[in-house]
């Protein structure tokens, strides 16, 4: 076989399986590949089947992405307006000259909406540091610790980037605790109408999506859900509504009953102590409740 001009990361080669098999490789071509690039010994019939259709395929794609993503690496571009691209690369490499040798991100509203605010410029830095605005573009400075949480799953999906967007392993803590705390977190917010709560709301449907095992949403999806949510009469209910059916899909059945069982008697407690708000414990408590009714 003639020597490969490119080279395939084995670990996100397998993490996209489902997303080119069968489009664009069938389960037989997948398995050569990963074989290939494992540097496992191959017969003489797979190394001519490699060479004669899969290298082909293989080195046209590597053309294209190589051609389209030169210091430029898009995600979710079908989701993107065509005619903001020019700009977007635009504005992608200035910065990348401004910040150089630092991962700068592109994404928000500026993407996809007719209508923007403010561009949403992100600079993975070593430190922290002030986020601040030049003109519409508003600079987000985060830490590399960012890599490892859901709000980089998510942004990762629709956005301009100067370096690949890599699957980092999760190391932000997202359990039945915290999806406990960020639900009450949320009923609160709801409650005195805090400025703050679209912020809350993300974090609390990321983690909803992550727990119950569904794909986690995009910049734009999670916007949409957020807006619709909040526009809701009845938002509280639905809120209730997708904390119980994430706690009883996506938790071990013993640990969601044990922290609903625990959560209620402390609430009990609350009332006994602070009859003032019995109305709206009761009502907070009520998707605990239900939890145990449907898990029991």
């Amino acid at each position: 076989m003639r020597k490969l001009d490119y080279s395939v990361n084995l670990k996100h080669f397998k993490e996209i399986k489902k997303d080119i098999v069968p489009s664009l490789f069938t389960e037989h071509q997948f398995n050569l590949i990963n074989k290939k690039f494992s540097k496992k010994r191959m017969t003489d019939s797979e190394k001519n089947e490699f060479s004669r259709s899969i290298s082909r395929k293989m080195k046209a794609i590597n053309k294209i992405l190589k051609k389209e993503t030169k210091g430029v690496f898009i995600y979710g571009k079908e989701r993107i307006k065509p005619d903001r691209l020019k700009l977007i690369y635009k504005y992608l490499n200035n910065f990348s000259r401004k910040f150089k040798n630092k991962h700068v991100i592109i994404t928000g509203s500026f993407l996809y909406n007719e209508n923007y605010n403010d561009i949403d410029i992100f600079v993975i830095s070593k430190y922290e540091k002030e986020d601040y605005n030049i003109g519409k573009v508003h600079i987000n400075y985060f830490t590399e610790d960012v890599y490892n949480s859901l709000f980089f799953r998510s942004i990762k999906k629709l956005c301009i980037s100067n370096k690949e967007m890599l699957q980092y392993q999760l190391k932000e803590r997202v359990d039945i605790d915290t999806f406990i705390s960020l639900y009450q977190e949320l009923f609160n917010d709801l409650d005195n109408n805090f400025k703050g709560i679209k912020s809350t709301l993300r974090e609390f449907l990321l983690q909803a999506s992550f727990i119950s095992k569904t794909p986690i949403p995009d910049s734009l999806d999670l916007k949409r859900e957020v807006e619709n949510l909040l526009k809701l009469k009845n938002s509280k209910e639905i809120i209730k509504n997708i904390f119980i059916n994430t706690v009883l899909i996506g938790v071990n059945k013993k640990k969601a009953l044990n922290a609903m069982k625990s959560m209620i008697f402390s609430y009990k407690e609350l009332i006994k102590e602070y009859k003032q708000h019995k109305k709206y414990y009761f009502d907070i408590m009520g998707a605990f409740k239900r939890v145990v009714s449907i898990g029991s």
